[in-house]
């Protein structure tokens, strides 16, 4: 039996998933495994997941995964690279994922691998080249590209750096370094063609209200969602527009996704927006001493004081209509230098309290510390048990299970971080009485 690694954020489950489980299978044969390196309560970009990690893990099994890992907050709340790193060393970790499948703009490995030779090596030139288009203001995704392709002109290398301005395309090139600097131990990988609509597209087609299923991004589904969520506070939700919002998105989606997303709302556990958590964030803003906040993971070269700054305007600047306190307040800090979602993965951290120095510890340590188990079907169950004796990191199946290993401060911190970052997605829930602490020590594993 085969097993092939995938890394996800699930958020929500969409049929673009659908395809890419599909693709795998037909690929590797209808009994291969499917392990996934999901994120947690908050994802590569800065904002809690709209539903929990517990709903989007039962529903990724039932969607056709066998075993779903939690990708570490620190990784997952991260930079492009950082999340890749992360999610290929934890399953490189397992001992039992052969390949890595990944969705691609292009979905072709040689396209990308001249790339990745240049961005593994990182000759003088190309560095040269980078901190010269940094200096010219633009961001690190833009000074990259147009420094890789004056390289590759220079050069007279082959190479087609646009394909760096395709965003699954840019998570494939971090995935493909990850698994170069891995080795031997790293997983072979496996590009799929990215069917449908692009990552970023902002709206669910039109063939969504009719009778065929259709693929939307990831952000025009949970657009959808949260606009019934009223802005600027959780446990407001227009219920009529949420209704609407799943009838329009209902094609766009596998039933068991779709379904487990209703009974989650229904029960009052989502959707949950990055609005709120606005009063936290701006709160913190306010009163923490600038000194404190620059220790905060990319709060760094003035980041913090452009916060401060326009967390404390916000009650005397007017806002845009509709607007709510996070969108205002990224949309008066964010320049060229400081992207939105530099400055939301900025805002999460200061949430849940990741340092500068935990990362640096973290990196010292080597990557991720432990594989925390969120669920498991039948075949997975067999998996976990070639785990126990192949993987390189302990498992992980509960969280009181991460007092067993206090010897090792290290793992003890990004468990930390990660349980603090569940809690503080729970004060965002839409029903009050769902804003507990400590929810994760009495959540089972998801077992199918």
């Amino acid at each position: 039996m085969k097993t092939v690694g995938i890394i996800a954020e699930y958020n929500p489950f969409h049929n673009g998933h659908a395809h890419q489980l599909a693709e795998v299978r037909r690929a590797f044969g209808e009994d291969a495994a499917v392990v996934v390196a999901m994120s947690g309560d908050f994802t590569q970009r800065g904002e809690p997941a709209i539903a929990d990690k517990w709903v989007r893990t039962e529903t990724a099994l039932r969607c056709g995964v066998d075993v779903v890992l939690e990708i570490p907050f620190a990784f997952a709340c991260a930079s492009a690279e950082r999340f890749a790193s992360g999610g290929v060393a934890l399953l490189a970790a397992t001992g039992v994922c052969g390949r890595l499948a990944f969705g691609s703009e292009s979905g072709s490995l040689d396209g990308l691998l001249p790339l990745v030779d240049v961005l593994v090596r990182e000759p003088d030139a190309f560095r040269t080249l980078l901190r010269g288009r940094l200096d010219e203001g633009l961001s690190f995704p833009a000074a990259r590209q147009a420094a890789l392709a004056a390289y590759l002109a220079d050069e007279g290398l082959p190479g087609d750096a646009s394909l760096l301005g395709g965003p699954n395309d840019i998570l494939a090139v971090e995935y493909l370094k990850a698994l170069r600097r891995l080795g031997a131990r790293a997983p072979a990988p496996f590009a799929v063609l990215r069917a449908g609509a692009g990552y970023h597209d902002p709206d669910v087609p039109d063939g969504a209200n009719g009778e065929g299923p259709v693929v939307a991004s990831a952000s025009s589904l949970r657009a959808a969602f949260l606009r019934p969520l009223s802005v600027g506070g959780a446990g407001t939700v227009d219920r009529a527009g949420l209704g609407a919002a799943f009838a329009a998105v209902r094609r766009a989606m596998p039933p068991a996704s779709a379904g487990a997303l209703l009974e989650a709302a229904s029960s009052g556990s989502a959707p949950v927006g990055p609005e709120s958590l606005a009063p936290l964030l701006v709160t913190l803003l306010r009163t923490l001493p600038a000194e404190r906040l620059d220790r905060i993971s990319s709060m760094g070269e003035g980041l913090s004081r452009r916060l401060q700054d326009a967390a404390a305007a916000l009650d005397r600047e007017p806002r845009e209509p509709g607007a709510g306190l996070y969108a205002t307040l990224l949309e008066k800090a964010a320049t060229r230098r400081f992207p939105s979602t530099r400055i939301a993965r900025a805002l999460a951290a200061l949430a849940v309290g990741l340092s500068e120095e935990d990362l640096a510890s973290f990196d010292a340590a080597g990557g991720p510390r432990y594989l925390r188990v969120l669920g498991f079907t039948k075949k997975g169950r067999y998996l976990l048990k070639k785990m126990r004796d192949s993987a390189t990191l302990p498992l992980v199946t509960k969280a009181s299970d991460f007092l067993e290993h206090g010897s090792d401060p290290v793992l003890q911190r990004m468990a930390a971080l990660d349980l603090a970052a569940a809690d503080v997605r729970a004060l965002a829930v839409p029903d009050p009485a769902l804003r507990r602490c400590g929810a994760d020590f009495d959540t089972p594993v998801r077992m199918l």
